[in-house]
């Protein structure tokens, strides 16, 4: 019997009903694996190891054959759901249903659903979008490309003023797209009108030929996506139809008057849901990495024990140290990226339904800081989970390298996470001085707001004992505790700096309460999402399954602690021998999820064309395996 396979007996639950738990559901985990099936026994749509280390244009043409592959066997919905697993890469063209389509649904017309959307659906145009450019990212208000209105030809004319003006780093624009959605100043009659989302075609539908006035194509290398095209774009007074003007909440009359018909916060609205997309592939990314260093920390065997015999590297504490934690992380991670999830398409369908815009804030909130400490905390697990391969986890054939590199470009894509971090801190804050007000916590997310002065002032150690360390609802409190803490500490600074020295809340915040307002996103993620990561386990019905989850959720609850010691410490929240409690039921937690790590990783249900590794193979034989690839064509002859 193999390393694996003696594992596997190991495992205290069904990894069959894990599996329906993390794809919610038999009906999605069984076309999960239908989608693998059909990607792994076709010989394009495959993972083939004789491709890894090809070039940025051979990489781009085999990912296009790909899409075009999986567009004329898959069905749609699959593809944007599943593909992103599968595939070392980005597919080609994806932004035409990832982002081009969306913001046409959300924020055009009828008409222009129909003159943009339906054709995008066919595959008949292909759109991309780009907001971004050389001298401005986050902060879109500032961003220098312009449309002006030309009343007598009823049409828009959009232009690149400068070279910082030249839109950036949009995805399957550079060589690919034939229709970008694109943002710039609106200008009639010399006044600005502030930024609109604009459609321009910039190449022919038929030759693909770039159109007149317009300059595009490909940035080049890039630490990641090097099968995405990003390009750049620039205007030279384009002149496009005034129905090019997204124009459902927006609208310029004929004789140029500008209206409203909306409340223009569901632009934001439709962006949140686009940066949640990010939240769902980098838990799934991190598992690929934790499948296969568990993997291979079962078979790989180092130095002997006192029998001779030689150890399995994964029976060393430290090295169970190391991973366990990061399953714990993942789980965080997946759950409450399906929690923001459906907060975000509430929000969505209530700003539609309704003109509800109750929600936005709090979903900008939880969707913020989730987005950049999930991002963040993925992306450090994953360089730690290469070095847990040791020496064969720098080899690209481990698969580890591949995802560290899909990775990284996560943290500064659909939102900066400095940026969005400090926009958190200064909500919360904002959100402080209302419940100083009316003594009511303005949602669910920041609950510890309610009457914050008096559960600040009646402290209360929520771990005084050992036998605490083990109750979910008193690390919970812990945490709350922290997260109060931090933001009540930034509200006196910010009293102070606006009070005694008269600066206004942007100086402050801007210049004085960075670090604090960091600090407060990063409390506040760790506090909503060990709660909802609570909520969820408490809903499980399956015993064994529910055993090993309140394991890892304490684990994780306990380690977001000690990420954090030095704050709750000098809070007074806990001392000395508390710290000393919590490191003991951490070792005793990771003890005990030993046994049931595989188990854990291996209810993702990656195949092993998703895994795409030499040592992380289901079947074990890494040695074999690393060989037999490292003798590719890649390698120098």
């Amino acid at each position: 019997m193999s390393a694996l396979e003696i594992a596997r007996k190991k495992i205290s639950f069904d990894v069959n009903k894990l599996s329906h738990f993390i794809w919610e559901g038999e009906e999605r985990f069984k076309r999960f694996m239908a989608f693998q099936k059909l990607c792994s026994s076709d010989p394009l749509l495959r993972n083939n190891p004789k491709d890894i280390g090809i070039g940025r244009a051979e990489t781009y043409e085999l990912y296009a054959k790909k899409m075009k592959k999986l567009l004329e066997v898959a069905d749609l919905r699959d593809i944007k759901e599943f593909a992103t697993l599968i595939y070392p890469e980005a597919l080609v063209s994806s932004l035409n249903y990832e982002m081009f389509m969306p913001t046409i649904m959300n924020l055009g017309t009828d008409e222009q659903v129909k003159l943009f959307y339906e054709p995008a659906s066919r595959w008949e145009i292909l759109g991309c979008y780009s907001q971004t450019e050389l001298a401005h990212g986050s902060d879109i208000n500032r961003i220098e490309t312009t449309a002006t209105y030309d009343k007598q030809t009823k049409s828009f004319i959009i232009n690149t003023p400068s070279l910082k003006a030249t839109k950036w780093w949009g995805s399957d624009m550079g060589i690919t797209a034939t229709h970008v959605v694109t943002q710039a100043q609106l200008y009639i009659d010399g006044k600005r009108c502030g930024v609109q989302n604009f459609v321009v075609q910039i190449r022919d539908v038929k030759t693909h030929q770039t159109l007149p006035g317009i300059l595009v194509g490909d940035i080049g290398a890039k630490f990641g996506y090097n099968a995405k095209d990003n390009g750049y774009l620039r205007f030279d007074n384009v002149r496009i139809p005034k129905v090019n003007m997204l124009s459902k909440y927006v609208n310029v009359s004929d004789d140029g008057q500008f209206t409203k018909t909306g409340d223009d916060k569901v632009w934001h609205a439709t962006m949140q849901l686009m940066r949640q997309h990010f939240l769902d592939s980098v838990w799934k990314c991190l598992g690929i990495g934790l499948t296969i260093v568990i993997r291979y920390s079962l078979q790989r065997k180092q130095f002997k024990d006192s029998l001779g015999q030689e150890i399995p590297i994964f029976d060393y504490q430290l090295q169970q140290h190391k991973l366990i934690p990061l399953i714990a992380e993942m789980y965080g991670c997946m759950l409450g990226s399906k929690k923001v999830f459906a907060m975000a398409h509430d929000n969505v369908a209530r700003i539609k339904q309704k003109n509800d815009f109750s929600k936005m804030m709090e979903v900008h909130v939880v969707l913020s800081a989730s987005k950049a400490y999930y991002t963040w905390n993925c992306f450090f697990a994953l360089e730690k989970v290469r070095q847990c391969a040791g020496g064969h986890g720098y080899s690209y054939y481990s698969g580890i390298p591949p995802l560290i590199t899909e990775m990284s470009p996560c943290v500064v894509a659909e939102g900066d996470n400095t940026v969005l971090s400090l926009s958190v801190g200064k909500v919360l804050l904002m959100y402080l001085n209302k419940a100083m007000q009316s003594g009511k916590a303005p949602n669910t997310t920041c609950d510890y707001l309610e009457d914050i002065f008096n559960y600040l002032t009646e402290l209360k150690q929520p771990l005084v004992s050992k036998e605490c360390t083990r109750d979910l609802n008193k690390v919970l409190a812990a945490l709350r505790y922290n997260v109060a803490f931090n933001v009540a500490n930034a509200g006196q600074k910010l009293q102070t700096l606006m009070g005694d020295k008269g600066l206004t809340f942007k100086e402050s915040t801007d210049k004085h309460l960075g670090i604090l307002l960091q600090e407060i996103a990063h409390t506040q993620s760790n506090y909503w999402t060990y709660r909802t990561f609570l909520e969820e386990v408490n809903t499980l019905t399956d015993p064994n399954i529910k055993t090993a989850l309140t394991q890892l959720c304490l684990l994780y609850g306990l380690n977001k602690i000690l990420e954090q010691q030095g704050q709750l410490f000098e809070y007074g929240v806990l001392s000395g021998p508390q710290f000393v409690w919590i490191r003991e039921t951490r070792d005793e937690l990771i003890s005990n999820l030993k046994d049931n790590a595989l188990g854990l990783v291996e209810a993702i249900a990656y195949d092993d064309n998703s895994v795409r590794s030499a040592i992380g193979d289901s079947q074990g034989n890494p040695y074999e395996k690393l060989y037999h690839w490292g003798q590719g064509p890649q390698s120098i002859k």
